[in-house]
């Protein structure tokens, strides 16, 4: 889904760049320059050295998670770190309460664990108490000439403490939202779950974005639109789910047209086949009248400029289904399988086809359906 590049396994997990990591070095001039005086290379190296370590600290984060993940039998893909953060991709979310509870609550305790650690240290430098408290109340009156090391170490804990801290707000994706959901999943539906914890995302983005204007504070904005957009996308993905677990397979299904195409007949018949409806997508059969795959109309469109048979453009790889199967089911296991659709056969027959854009069609007219009663003014 998005660009990439691996820097290595840790502990056996496959890590990654996000591409937008190009902007991190953009960034950090931008703070190290300083009107009137330039580009300050102290600072250069300085914000080079934070940015680092910041990024070390998600990393911990997302490792709490995978390494649980993985202790609990449950398969951790791969890390994907974003300059903003980063995530632990689980494909399959475990069974169980506890389970889940475990993996997305592991990643603030990492982060809380080096912070307990970065405190300790502090505590025990020879003027730990003051240190402590001149970085609790940088506004005090207090006069402490932090040496390095040591304020290295009062950056680790403030940053861990709101890493943890951050990511445990009730706001879905973070873990205290998945978290919440989880709970939530053992006494309501996985709908009234997810919208709870959604709607709690995206009012609780809404707060933060007032609380970053107040502050100054343009990461936590941009951050807080991502919960929103996240939180936005789970709940309109949800109402996919059960839209299409409610619907049957004849809401969608095309049935087998009687003029068909052939890996053998010619691009120019394919074309004539297309003008005769609106799919975009048409099935293509051997000579012995057996299904073969699938032609897309693009494809036609794009590489066809020749009037070569059929067989060199069409998509070999389909699902099959039955007319009683789920929807939901069989919509995720075409995306799964990555292919244009699903045959759908019934007593040894092709009865229809299935293709993600009848589906999409289908959640666009309940959609609209939706939208216009809202807009209706109440009957008096």
């Amino acid at each position: 889904m998005f660009a990439t590049w691996r820097i290595g396994r840790i502990f056996g997990v496959p890590t990654e760049l996000h591409w937008s990591f190009v902007l991190v070095p953009l960034a950090i001039l931008f703070y190290a320059y300083q009107p009137g005086f330039g580009l300050r290379w102290t600072q250069v190296q300085w914000w080079s050295g934070i940015t680092l370590l910041l990024f070390f600290f998600v990393l911990i984060h997302e490792l709490g998670h995978a390494l649980t993940a993985r202790a609990r039998g449950i398969r951790a893909e791969k890390i994907i770190l974003f300059p903003l953060g980063g995530g632990a991709l689980i494909p399959d979310e475990p069974e169980r309460t506890r389970d889940q509870v475990l993996i997305y609550a592991a990643g603030p305790l990492a982060n809380l664990l080096v912070a307990a650690l970065a405190l300790l240290v502090l505590v025990g430098q020879p003027n730990g108490a003051m240190l402590i408290r001149y970085y609790l109340d940088q506004s005090s009156n207090l006069v402490v000439m932090p040496a390095l090391a040591e304020r290295l170490l009062g950056i680790t804990l403030a940053v861990n403490v709101v890493l943890a801290l951050g990511n445990l707000l009730p706001a879905y994706p973070l873990d205290g939202g998945r978290i919440l959901r989880a709970l939530l999943k053992r006494g309501l539906s996985d709908r009234a779950a997810t919208v709870i914890t959604t709607v709690m995302g995206i009012t609780i983005g809404a707060g933060l974005i007032a609380v970053s204007y107040f502050l100054g504070d343009p990461l936590l904005g941009i951050s807080s639109l991502f919960i929103i957009a996240f939180s936005a996308v789970e709940l309109n993905r949800g109402w996919q789910r059960r839209r299409l677990t409610r619907s049957v397979m004849e809401e969608v299904l095309r049935p087998s047209a009687a003029g068909r195409i052939y890996v053998t007949d010619r691009v120019s018949r394919a074309r004539a086949a297309f003008a005769l409806t609106d799919a975009t997508v048409l099935p293509v059969y051997n000579n012995y009248n057996e299904l073969s795959g699938f032609v897309e109309k693009e494809v036609l469109q794009r590489e066809g400029h020749r009037d070569h048979p059929v067989r060199y453009y069409y998509e070999a790889e389909f699902i099959t289904a039955r007319p009683t199967d789920n929807l939901l089911e069989l919509t995720e296991r075409i995306v799964e399988a990555n292919v244009y659709g699903a045959a759908i056969y019934d007593g040894g027959e092709i009865v229809g086809f299935v293709f993600t854009e009848d589906v999409i069609r289908l959640l666009d007219r309940s959609r609209r359906r939706f939208y216009k009663r809202f807009r209706s003014p109440a009957s008096p």
